[in-house]
């Protein structure tokens, strides 16, 4: 399984965004992006926590321009590409 984690890196130390459990030994692989963390953290004060559940991705989509047009016919386009 592949999962994306979000983390900051504080003093040197790498901290999730949001907690995490690992398993004993288990095998990571830590990608550096090149741009500043999404949320602000200040070192005084923990990493914000994002609302679990399905919520947080509420809403997440309504202003990509890729879903502009009308809902019915992006749902058979798509649908239909696998035809």
């Amino acid at each position: 399984m592949i999962q994306a984690i979000e983390a900051v890196c504080i003093n040197g130390a790498i901290t999730p965004l949001e907690p995490v459990c690992f398993e004993e030994a288990e095998s990571l692989v830590i990608l550096r992006l090149s741009r500043p963390p999404a949320h602000p953290v200040r070192q005084d004060q923990p990493p914000p926590v994002e609302p679990a559940g399905w919520r947080r991705f509420a809403g997440i989509l309504k202003a990509s321009p890729n879903f502009n047009g009308d809902p019915v016919a992006i749902q058979r386009e798509m649908r239909d590409e696998w035809h």
